[in-house]
C-alpha cells in the first residue's frame, strides 16, 4: 500500500497533469436540423460539426449553443454541447397528432424532427390531424423531453383556406387593417384630386392606357409613347398614393408594417386599404387621377438621355389586357384607331430591349404559373402564363423608369436595389468552369460590372452545356441599400423601383423623396428601413410560394395518372429536382438507388453515369411517385429519355 507521503505525491502529480492539459476550446454555433434524429452545429466560420441523436434530442433547430469538439474512437469529430445560449422557437405552427394514449404537435419548422408532447389539459380540444398554433412550454435541454401547449386551432388540411391561414401565421403577415386606417381611408374622397390639381401639370389630354391582367384592380401604371426626331418620348404615369396621405397617417403605419401586397391565391393581403388601392389611387379609365409622370427621352438606339418628372393629373383612356394588346400588335386583329399609339410604343420598347441586350443583361425568360381557386379557396386549376408582346411592352417601360429614376437619385440617400454578382467563395469554381467551357473569358474579372456582363453574355452562347444556368446558381442575392451601387444581375449601374407605390412600400417612400426633391425640400428615409426590407420583405414571397405549392399539389393529386413533361432545375448529390412544364410543380427524383451507378459533379452541377447523365435544363419524362405534405416525389420514365452521358 502507498503511504501518506506517496499518496500526496501521486495527487500532486495528477494536479500537475491536469493543470498542464489545455482546456477544450469552447465555441458558439447554431443548431441545424436534418429532419431526422441527428443534426449539426454550424460554427461562426460556417464549419459544420456532427451532432449525434442523443445530443440533438436536447435542442431545437435554430438554437444558439456553446460546444466543444470531441473525437470518437472511430476518428470522427462530433460536437459536444455545453450550454444553451438562446432558443428562438417559442411559438410555431404544427400538426396536432394523437399517438396511442399520448398527444403532441409536429412543428412545421425546417429541419425539425421532434414531436412535442402536449398535456391533456393543454390541447384546446384539437382533433388529430388539425393544424394548430402552439407554444413551447418546456425546452428539452435539461431532460431531452419537450412540451408544448396548443394556443389555437387553424383548421384541417381538407378545409379550404387552411394553407392561407398557416402561411399568414407562420410569416407573421398582418391581415385586417386597423380601425384607424380604415377610417382614414374612408374619409378620403375624389375632391382631393381637384384640390391637388392646382399645383399639378394637366396631362389629361394624353391618351394613356393601362395594360394589366384582365382581373387586376390596383392599376398603378399607365403608358404612352410618341415619336420624336431622334427617337421617342416615353411617358409613364405612376399612381401617386403619397399625395393622398401624410407620413403621420395610420395609413402610412399600416403600409410600413406590411411593406408589400402579398398575393395569396384568391385572398390577396393589400398594402393599402381597398378604398385606396382599387379606387382612389388606381388608374381606372375615364377618371381624373393624381400621378407622378416620368417623361423619358429614348434615343433611336434605345439609350435613355433625358428625364423630367411632373406631379400631374391624368385620365387613362382604357383598361387593356395583355391578351388584347398582344393580339393587336402581333397582327391577329387590327389595332383600334383609339389606340394607334401602341404601335409607336412597341417600336420604342423594341429599341429599349435591343439596348439592354447590347449594353446590359437580358433575364432568362421563364413562364409564370397562376393557381386558380374558387370563392371558397378550393383549387380549381393551374394556368401556365407565357410572356407575350404586351408583357414585354410593360416590362421594358418599367425597367426604363426604374433605371433612370435610380440614376436621378444616385447622389441622394435613397433606396436602391443592388446585386453584387458572383459569390466570392465560388471564385475557383467560376474560373474552372470558364476555362473548360468559355476559355475566351476565363481570365475576365467577374467581380467587375463590365466583366460580369461579358462572362454571362459568353455563357449564353454555349450550346452543348448549360453554362449560363450553372453560373446563375453561384450568384449573390439582391439587397436593398441606401447607397447607390451596381445591379450586376440586370447589368445596370444603378437600379431602384418607383413603379408600384400602391403595392410596394419602397416605391411609396421613394415617391415622397421625389416630391421633396422636386420641391427643393428635404426628406429623410429612415436609416433602418433598408435592413428591415432585407429581413422581412421575403416573408411575403415565401408565404405566397408556400400556399401556391400546397394548392398546386392538391390539384396535382386530383389528376389522372399520366406521364408529365418536366425540366431539370436543380441537381444535388442525392438526385434531381425537376419542374413539371405544364403547372410549375417541382419534385425530387431520388437517384441513389439506381442500378447503374451515378456520380455527382458539383462543379458542373451534373449527375454522371456510363449509360446516362443529367444536367440542368434537361427535358425529362416523369410520373408522380408520391405526394406527401408539401413534398412531391417523381419517378423517371426510362424510355425516350435524352442521353447526356457525353455532355462533359
Amino acid at each position: 500500500m502507498l503511504d501518506a507521503k506517496a499518496l500526496a505525491q501521486l495527487q500532486s502529480l495528477k494536479s500537475d497533469i491536469k493543470s498542464t492539459t489545455p482546456e477544450p476550446l469552447v465555441m458558439r454555433g447554431t443548431i441545424k436540423g436534418t429532419g431526422r434524429s441527428f443534426g449539426f452545429v454550424i460554427a461562426a466560420d460556417a464549419t459544420e460539426y456532427f451532432l449525434p441523436p442523443d445530443a440533438m434530442a436536447k435542442v431545437f433547430p435554430g438554437d444558439e449553443v456553446e460546444f466543444t469538439i470531441e473525437e470518437t474512437p472511430e476518428g470522427k469529430v462530433n460536437a459536444d454541447l455545453t450550454k444553451l445560449v438562446s432558443s428562438p422557437l417559442t411559438e410555431f405552427m404544427g400538426r396536432y397528432v394523437v399517438r396511442g394514449k399520448a398527444q403532441g404537435v409536429e412543428p412545421e419548422v425546417v429541419g425539425h424532427a421532434k414531436w412535442l408532447f402536449v398535456p391533456p389539459k393543454k390541447t384546446a380540444d384539437a382533433d388529430s390531424g388539425q393544424w394548430v398554433k402552439a407554444k413551447v412550454t418546456r425546452h428539452p435541454w435539461e431532460t431531452g423531453k419537450a412540451q408544448a401547449e396548443v394556443m389555437g386551432i387553424i383548421g384541417s388540411e381538407k378545409e379550404p383556406g387552411t394553407w392561407h391561414a398557416i402561411a399568414v401565421e407562420k410569416h407573421q403577415l398582418p391581415r385586417d387593417f386597423s380601425g384607424e386606417a380604415l377610417a382614414a381611408a374612408e374619409a378620403l374622397d375624389h375632391s382631393r384630386v381637384d384640390t391637388a390639381s392646382v399645383d399639378r401639370t394637366d396631362l389629361r389630354d394624353i391618351p394613356f392606357v393601362t395594360i394589366d391582367n384582365a382581373s387586376t384592380q390596383d392599376m398603378d401604371d399607365a403608358i404612352y409613347a410618341e415619336e420624336t426626331d431622334d427617337g421617342w418620348l416615353l411617358r409613364v404615369a405612376i399612381a401617386d398614393p403619397a399625395a393622398w396621405f401624410d407620413t403621420d397617417s395610420p395609413l402610412e403605419t399600416e403600409a410600413r408594417q406590411r411593406l408589400t401586397t402579398t398575393y395569396l391565391p384568391g385572398r390577396p393581403i393589400s398594402m393599402l386599404p381597398e378604398r385606396l388601392a382599387n379606387d382612389l389611387c388606381s388608374l381606372v379609365p375615364n377618371t381624373d387621377r393624381l400621378a407622378l409622370v416620368f417623361h423619358i427621352r429614348v434615343a433611336a438606339d434605345g439609350s435613355l438621355s433625358k428625364l423630367a418628372i411632373t406631379p400631374s393629373v391624368i385620365r387613362s383612356t382604357a383598361k387593356l389586357s395583355y391578351e388584347q394588346v398582344s393580339e393587336w400588335l402581333d397582327g391577329d386583329t387590327a389595332i383600334p384607331a383609339a389606340h394607334w399609339h401602341l404601335e409607336t410604343l412597341k417600336q420604342c420598347c423594341q429599341a429599349l430591349f435591343d439596348w439592354r441586350k447590347n449594353n446590359a443583361l437580358i433575364m432568362q425568360d421563364r413562364p409564370d404559373y397562376r393557381v386558380k381557386v374558387d370563392d371558397q379557396l378550393n383549387v380549381t386549376g393551374v394556368v401556365k402564363e407565357v410572356r407575350n408582346t404586351a408583357n414585354s411592352l410593360v416590362e421594358e417601360s418599367m425597367l426604363a423608369v426604374n433605371r433612370i429614376a435610380a440614376a436621378w437619385l444616385a447622389e441622394d440617400s435613397a433606396l436602391f436595389m443592388t446585386h453584387a454578382g458572383f459569390r466570392p467563395d465560388r471564385e475557383e469554381e467560376l474560373k474552372g468552369l470558364l476555362r473548360e467551357f468559355a476559355k475566351g473569358v476565363a481570365e475576365t474579372d467577374g467581380h467587375d460590372p463590365e466583366g460580369f456582363k461579358t462572362i454571362l453574355r459568353a455563357a449564353r452562347t454555349i450550346d452543348d452545356f448549360p453554362l449560363l444556368s450553372v453560373l446563375l446558381k453561384r450568384l449573390e442575392r439582391g439587397v436593398w441599400s441606401t447607397t447607390a451601387a451596381p445591379h450586376f444581375g440586370l447589368g445596370f449601374d444603378h437600379y431602384t423601383t418607383v413603379t408600384s407605390p400602391i403595392r410596394k412600400y419602397t416605391d411609396l417612400v421613394l415617391h415622397r423623396l421625389i416630391h421633396a426633391k422636386l420641391a427643393g425640400k428635404s426628406f429623410t428615409i429612415p436609416p433602418e428601413l433598408a435592413d428591415d426590407l432585407n429581413e422581412r420583405l421575403s416573408n411575403s414571397r415565401k408565404a405566397a410560394n408556400e400556399v401556391e405549392n400546397r394548392l398546386r399539389l392538391e390539384w396535382l393529386h386530383q389528376q389522372p395518372e399520366q406521364t408529365w413533361q418536366a425540366t431539370v432545375v436543380h441537381i444535388n448529390s442525392g438526385g434531381i429536382i425537376a419542374q413539371l412544364d405544364d403547372n410549375g410543380a417541382a419534385g425530387f427524383i431520388d437517384l441513389r438507388g439506381q442500378k447503374k451507378k451515378l456520380s455527382y459533379d458539383p462543379l458542373r452541377m451534373m449527375m454522371k453515369g456510363e449509360a446516362q447523365s443529367f444536367i440542368l435544363n434537361q427535358p425529362l419524362q416523369v410520373t408522380i411517385a408520391k405526394i406527401e405534405g408539401d413534398k412531391l416525389e417523381l419517378s423517371l420514365v426510362e424510355e425516350n429519355q435524352p442521353d447526356h452521358s457525353g455532355s462533359e
